[in-house]
């Protein structure tokens, strides 16, 4: 069997290894529009700060997969079961792997295009931005407060730079937390002298750095930083007849309207655990997880994807964050805690967890998504997991006193 995988991220990666795995004579060709072997683009704030060198974001190449480099694709024929790429060449398959992940959110102002204005995409952005860096001094302006923009205002921060922050909506991170949450992240950034910008936007930026904001004001900056998030990269399937929606649709087996073409990570619209419904989550772990579904799949090994949970555990500018499921949500049943150090969040329906928010002290959040994910009635242990103090062990205990599986 010949199979051909579009995409050099996780999606790919896992079901490369799956196929490599299950079919012993398969053909496995991965076509990556990067000049990079695949790596983990999630490090590369840590690549931007020093903390991981290049070499050790390149990931495990499963042995007999040919990964060729520099090689877009513009077209696929599904009639002909054929892709074409950016440089002419032609790829036949039996199955194919739609994972090409997403692309940055462009800042629409005049003075984007300028040389030290730069996206976090890949490593020629962290490249871009060393090289516009003072040494560590000045100011860098970010668009955006979500997870990309957060963890990259923190390198340049511990790397000596001022931050402001730009955010178009009332809060940070406004896609994770509700409006109580962002305002105790706001409260430590404003403690560390970090500038928050909010229901503002970049209006124009100037040649001599300047950028000017909707409200008027202007400041000085060495770099700007867009962070505004990222979109499925998805323009090269126009006219193939692959049903889109806002991403590409599959089925639980990671298959989409056409047989024989699957799509996985940041492109696929799949089963959303918490909000029943279909959603992109764009994530490391879900996305590897459907590439491993999609190549079993693929080698006809039927296997449905039980769905996915938007998530994210991060730590950014020593404040630790857990947001999971409907993390944003007033309902059905919400449960708050406060303190000093922490602000935490449940959201029930009938005794299942469905969303998740911790930010400051955070201990056990390993257990917490597996209990979203396995859909466990919490009921018994809600104020125990808000204290956070439910361990593996009481969890152990409880089921088996109530039988839990």
């Amino acid at each position: 069997m010949n199979y051909v995988l579009i995409g050099g991220g996780p999606a790919s990666m896992a079901a490369a290894a799956t196929l490599q795995r299950v079919d012993a004579a398969a053909t496995i060709t991965l076509l990556t529009r990067e000049r990079y072997r695949p790596y983990a683009k999630m490090a590369l704030p840590y690549l931007l700060s020093g903390e991981a060198q290049e070499q050790q974001l390149y990931l495990h190449e499963p042995p007999g997969v040919s990964i060729r480099t520099d090689e877009e694709v513009v077209r696929i024929d599904p009639g002909a079961q054929r892709l074409e790429t950016a440089s002419g060449a032609r790829y036949s398959y039996d199955r194919l792997l739609i994972a090409t992940g997403g692309e940055p959110e462009t800042l629409k102002a005049p003075g984007a295009d300028l040389p030290f204005v730069h996206t976090i995409r890949n490593i020629p952005d962290v490249e871009g931005i060393k090289k516009q860096m003072n040494k560590g001094r000045g100011r860098a302006v970010i668009a955006g407060a979500g997870p990309v923009s957060m963890e990259t205002g923190d390198s340049l921060h511990r790397l000596g730079m001022d931050l402001t922050f730009v955010v178009s909506s009332n809060r940070v991170f406004s896609t994770l937390m509700d409006p109580e949450a962002a305002t105790f992240v706001e409260e430590r950034l404003e403690r560390r002298g970090i500038e928050i910008r909010k229901g503002q936007d970049i209006t124009r930026i100037d040649e001599d750095r300047t950028v000017h904001f909707s409200s008027g004001e202007k400041c000085s900056c060495e770099i700007v930083i867009v962070g505004k998030g990222v979109k499925p990269s998805l323009a090269f399937l126009a006219g193939s007849g692959i049903a889109l929606r806002t991403g590409i649709v599959v089925d639980e087996h990671q298959q989409t309207n056409i047989p024989g073409i699957f799509a996985a990570g940041d492109v696929a619209e799949t089963y959303d655990i918490a909000f029943c419904e279909t959603r992109l989550n764009a994530l490391w772990p879900a996305a590897a997880e459907q590439g491993r579904i999609a190549g079993l799949n693929m080698a006809g090994v039927t296997t449905p994807y039980p769905g996915s949970l938007a998530r994210n555990i991060l730590r950014v500018f020593d404040i630790p964050v857990l947001s999971a499921g409907m993390a944003r949500a007033d309902g059905p049943e919400v449960l708050k805690a406060r303190g000093k150090d922490h602000y935490r969040k449940l959201v029930l329906d009938k005794g299942i967890l469905k969303g998740l928010l911790f930010v400051g002290d955070l201990r056990n959040e390993g257990l917490y998504i597996s209990l979203m994910q396995r859909r466990v009635n919490s009921s018994a242990f809600a104020r125990g997991i808000l204290r956070d103090s439910f361990t593996y062990s009481r969890f152990l205990r409880t089921s088996m006193m109530k039988g839990t599986p």
